[in-house]
């Protein structure tokens, strides 16, 4: 178990670790299921219309929005400006417009029909950014939340076997001492509930596959809490990594991916 007492990186940092190896964040990193789409897709009552997406990183979930969601138009809000710069680059889709900034100081024009982060809202301070995204959307739109778990602990003996390797490591916000917090379901529902919003509805989808040493190392690198530790001890990390997949599980360990879905409804921004 990871300690209560564990240092934590700052939120600041979701801002800047990622832009830094792009290539290897974006083919590390798996996709969202199908069916958390057409769950969205069904609680807004068909295409999305105005679509705010916050902390867009590689655009992974931006394609699927586009493609499976079908918004009139969406502007994406990055912080790092190399990410940001990437998405201009690899999306052209004159739906699309990237904000170069940091979500709280963004300049939004108009409102939005849905707003939703894919595995970045723990990188916002979440009072400030729902009460940004109260006066950001129309009465009744839509709020979807979501993140995939690689390494819940319980679920596979590879996250089990890693924890150790952790115990000095500064981890991310969205750590805690039980589990990852995009879990938690009641702390989703009092964090999101407090903000105003309604008809809150968790979701969870569950998928399972194996990785090689390779396989796990990238995915290890792509971590912010890796990618913020100094190189030689970076790369000590990632070895070890390897190491216990190919001693540990003869090459390939099992790994359980946990999606996390959050719907809830905006209110009026003028409702207390």
């Amino acid at each position: 178990m990871i300690r209560q007492d564990a240092q934590r990186l700052d939120r600041s940092a979701g801002a800047s670790l990622f832009g830094e190896d792009i290539e290897g964040y974006r083919t590390a990193r798996l996709d969202y299921p199908p069916a958390l789409y057409d769950t969205i897709y069904s609680r807004c009552g068909g295409d999305a219309g105005a679509v705010l997406e916050i902390g867009p990183g590689t655009g992974l979930a931006t394609r699927d929005i586009l493609d499976r969601l079908n918004p009139e138009r969406l502007v994406a809000v990055e912080a790092d400006a190399r990410l940001a710069a990437y998405l201009e680059e690899t999306i052209r889709d004159p739906r699309v417009s990237v904000v170069s900034a940091g979500f709280i100081e963004a300049a939004l024009v108009g409102s939005f029909d849905l707003a939703c982060s894919a595995a970045a809202f723990h990188w916002l301070e979440p009072e400030a950014a729902l009460a940004k995204l109260r006066c950001s959307m129309r009465p009744g739109a839509t709020l979807a939340l979501w993140w995939n778990t690689y390494r819940e602990r319980g679920e596979d003996e590879l996250a089990d076997a890693v924890i150790p390797l952790l115990a000095d490591v500064a981890l991310a916000p969205s750590e805690g001492a039980t589990g990852h917090y995009s879990l938690d379901i009641e702390h989703q529902r009092a964090m999101i509930s407090r903000a105003g919003f309604t008809n809150f509805e968790p979701f969870r989808f569950r998928r399972e596959r194996e990785l090689n040493a390779a396989d796990a190392r990238a995915l290890y690198a792509s971590y912010s809490y890796i990618r913020a530790l100094p190189e030689a001890r970076r790369e000590r990390f990632l070895d070890a990594i390897a190491d216990l997949v190919d001693r540990r599980f003869r090459g390939r360990a099992p790994n359980v991916v946990l999606t996390s879905l959050y719907l809830a409804t905006a209110p009026d921004a003028s409702t207390a």
